[in-house]
C-alpha cells in the first residue's frame, strides 16, 4: 500500500469532515493489515478541543463510506483504525514542531545525523528544512526528511533538565508576537476501529 499516494486523498476527505490528518501509518495485527489514522480537529491549535471517542467514530463512519467508493480494493484487504493523537502525540510535519515549540520530544532518524539516530530534546522550532531542538544544553538540527518517527514526550518532562536556549528563544518570540500560545495540552488517547 502506497501511503504517499493515499495520504492526499484521505487528508482532503478528512478536511471535509472537519478533521486534520496528523499521521497515517500501516500495521499488521493478528495477520490483518491495518490502516491507522491519527486525527485532530482542524481548529485544534486555536480551539483546544480534544478528540473524543465520538469524534473517532464519526471519522471512522464517514471515511469508510467514502473509501468503499474510492478505494474498494483496499477496503477488502485492510481494516481501518482512527485514533486521537494522544498525549504522546506524533509529530509528522513541520507545522507540528512549530505548534509544540517548548515541549519535549523524542525523534528517531532513518540514518545517523552527526552520529546519532535517537534524540530527546526541547523543540526550539523549525529552520528551513530542519527541526531545531535543545538536547542536554546543546542545540541540534535534525533534517525533516531524515525523521523516521517523532512524538511528544510529556512523561519525561519532569525528569529532564529544563531548556535554557529554547526558553530564551520562546521568550523572544513571545515578546515579538503576543498571540503566540504554547500548546502543552495534547489530548487524551481514544480510538475507534473497524475489524475485518
Amino acid at each position: 500500500m502506497d501511503l504517499k499516494k493515499l495520504q492526499p486523498s484521505i487528508e482532503r476527505q478528512l478536511a471535509l469532515l472537519g478533521y486534520e490528518l496528523v499521521l497515517l501509518e500501516t500495521a499488521r495485527e493478528g495477520g490483518d493489515d491495518i490502516l491507522r489514522l491519527y486525527v485532530d480537529h482542524l481548529d485544534a491549535a486555536t480551539s483546544h478541543r480534544r478528540i473524543t471517542l465520538d469524534d473517532c467514530v464519526a471519522v471512522n463512519e464517514g471515511l469508510l463510506a467514502w473509501m468503499d467508493v474510492e478505494f474498494p480494493d483496499l477496503r477488502e484487504t485492510t481494516g481501518v483504525e482512527v485514533s486521537s493523537p494522544g498525549i504522546e502525540r506524533p509529530l509528522a510535519k513541520a507545522e507540528h514542531f512549530l505548534r509544540f515549540q517548548g515541549c519535549l520530544c523524542r525523534i528517531q532518524t532513518k540514518t545517523p545525523v552527526n552520529g546519532q539516530k535517537r534524540f530527546k530534546g526541547w523543540i526550539a522550532g523549525v529552520e528551513g528544512t530542519e527541526v531545531v531542538i535543545e538536547e542536554d544544553g546543546a542545540m541540534k538540527r535534525v533534517p525533516l526528511e531524515e525523521i523516521q518517527k517523532a512524538k511528544l514526550a510529556p512523561f519525561d518532562e519532569a525528569k529532564t533538565p529544563k531548556p535554557k536556549q529554547v526558553q530564551a528563544r520562546l521568550t523572544s518570540h513571545l515578546n515579538g508576537n503576543p498571540e503566540f500560545e504554547d500548546q502543552n495540552d495534547a489530548g487524551v488517547e481514544t480510538s475507534a476501529g473497524e475489524e475485518q
